[in-house]
């Protein structure tokens, strides 16, 4: 018999338990990767059991959700009346009692397929406020079929950009969320994997790109990626040296193609997928599941509904207002995987920078920014970078500049993203980065009966920080080894001892910063993950002096190492 996870179980618990509370529509929120298709089929399983007529339908807006949510029920209840309405899939299924179905191919078939119980919603946030979308005039249908039929529904993602909360608003099509469990939550449970940054240089430059409909305007948003592609891409073949599968995102197919290119050019293998080769998406995640694609570039194709748990590499060469398609495309890398300990993120789209840790975001109340355009104040008691005060007057927030006085306003907030340093970190709980401004390595002689090792030796601010690299072990050591001299750009084939690894330190790129945990010993941390490179330009900041000088003996350094 199948055993749930604890939250799983404790998911449908709360939504039953609401139910017999006299509870309405009432709504799940699980992270991408959870297990949300399972969590469905147990929903359905367990309801036909009590209740053998009950009609059920789960529906959603992608044909490759609806074909996983069926092979995850068929699964658990082999013997099920179950079918599929879908035209993607070429089936119509209509009289079957339990109905995985497409929205685009029911919308406007619910006399045909008959009355319904129950909708069960899969990624519940793509559905629209507006009635006169398919959704609206489905679940108009439904309810003139059936008054006493009822919803629910899962998602990673309980907002919409354009509305709000899911479960707020007069128009709400769900009244409560029954159950939620956070995406930190199930990393430090070990369910999910966790997401780690990496620090980039090449950063799109938002000023002057402007917003509609709540978000940046594509097309300058992949005018603006245009002149980072190519740096881009050089950081991240260095940070993704050890990598298993990379999927880069991007805004427009010109970016896409253009990645793609970049991408082959240092020796990797990727496709770049987007609405203009869609029906080769089955050849090409085919071949990325088999290892023979190394990654995936992709113009709104892998959001939802898409499973590599072995991706451990994202890339943003995007940029979005939207808090939830945020959380989905990082969602694509917190899957385990056998051998997977973290999934890097490499945002060049400042999207941290502006929602913050992945963990923390908040969706905007409903209606926030709607209706008049707001005003701001002309600071009388600020100067400007003139030296200039305001005059008091309340001008239209998107002026930079008084028309009544000519104080010049700060820059406004995508400005300010731009100008900022991009440190905010893509959980709330990553470990702090240090800048290393020194590096050396030293022959570290083994205990009895062990092999040598090389020491190496960060200088941070004015502390020593040290590590091992053991290149002439064997078993996990010797890997450890491998992928941090390949991180640090030392060609194949590796050292096999101390001093070959010595006499090949130059093919080593700088250790720019480290990432440092204090959790086991407050004196001694370990260090928990490199970032490697040059020191990023215009700094104002001297490059690490990575040159293997000892620094030890300017800071009253004798230990005997």
């Amino acid at each position: 018999m199948l055993e749930l996870r604890d939250y799983q179980r404790a998911s449908i618990n709360a939504l039953y338990e609401y139910w017999g509370k006299g509870g309405g529509n009432g709504l799940i929120v699980l992270p991408t990767g959870a297990g949300k298709a399972l969590v469905i089929a147990k929903i359905i399983e367990e309801l036909l059991s009590d209740y053998p007529s009950m009609r059920i339908l789960n529906v959603t807006h992608a044909a490759n959700l609806v074909g996983q949510n069926y092979k995850e029920f068929v699964g658990l209840l082999p013997f099920a009346p179950a079918g599929i309405y879908s035209a993607g899939l070429k089936r119509r299924d209509a009289s079957a009692q339990v109905l995985f179905c497409g929205i685009q191919s029911v919308w406007n078939k619910v006399a045909q397929i008959g009355e319904i119980d129950l909708v069960i919603v899969d990624e519940a946030h793509a559905i629209s406020r507006n009635s006169d979308t398919q959704y609206g005039k489905f679940f108009e249908a439904v309810r003139e079929a059936n008054p006493d039929s009822r919803v629910c529904g899962t998602t990673a993602t309980d907002y919409r950009m354009d509305s709000g909360r899911l479960t707020e608003g007069d128009d709400r099509l769900f009244d409560d969320v029954v159950y939620e469990i956070g995406i930190g939550d199930l990393m430090e449970q070990g369910y999910l994997t966790r997401l780690t940054s990496q620090k980039t240089a090449a950063k799109i430059n938002l000023k002057g790109i402007g917003t509609r409909g709540g978000d940046y305007i594509p097309g300058q948003v992949a005018e603006a990626a245009e002149h980072i592609i190519e740096e881009a891409i050089a950081e991240d073949m260095i940070a993704s040296a050890d990598r298993r599968a990379g999927l880069f995102f991007c805004t427009s197919k010109e970016n896409a193609i253009h990645i793609r290119d970049a991408i082959r050019r240092h020796g990797r293998t990727c496709e770049a997928l987007t609405s203009d080769n869609a029906h080769e998406m089955d050849r090409i995640f085919t071949a990325f599941k088999a290892g023979e694609l190394w990654s995936i570039v992709s113009v709104n194709m892998i959001t939802t509904g898409t499973n590599f748990p072995f991706v451990d590499f994202i890339s943003l060469l995007i940029s979005t207002k939207s808090a939830g398609k945020l959380v989905q495309i990082l969602g694509r890398g917190t899957r385990n995987s056998p051998g997977k300990t973290d999934c890097l993120v490499a945002d060049h789209g400042r999207n941290l920078a502006y929602h913050g840790p992945i963990d923390q975001i908040r969706p905007r109340e409903p209606g926030k920014g709607l209706g008049e355009q707001p005003k701001k104040l002309c600071p009388p008691d600020a100067p400007d970078i003139n030296g200039q005060c305001g005059c008091g007057e309340l001008i239209p927030i998107s002026i930079m500049t008084c028309q009544c006085c000519g104080y010049v306003f700060p820059p406004n907030e995508e400005e300010k993203i731009t100008a900022k340093a991009d440190i905010t970190p893509v959980l709330s709980t990553e470990k702090p980065w240090h800048v290393v401004s020194a590096r050396s390595f030293f022959h570290h002689p083994g205990k009895p009966g062990k092999p040598d090792s090389v020491k190496v030796s960060y200088l941070v601010g004015m502390k020593q920080v040290n590590e091992w690299v053991c290149c002439a072990h064997t078993g996990y050591p010797k890997s450890k080894a491998d992928r941090w001299w390949m991180m640090h750009g030392g060609k194949r084939p590796f050292p096999r001892d101390v001093l070959e690894f010595l006499e090949r330190q130059a093919e080593l790129m700088d250790t720019t910063e480290i990432q440092l945990n204090y959790e086991r010993d407050p004196k001694y941390p370990d260090i928990m993950a490199h970032r490697v490179g040059v020191a990023a330009a215009n700094d104002n900041r001297e490059p690490p002096a990575n040159d293997n000088v000892d620094w030890r003996a300017q800071m009253d350094d004798d230990i005997p190492f």
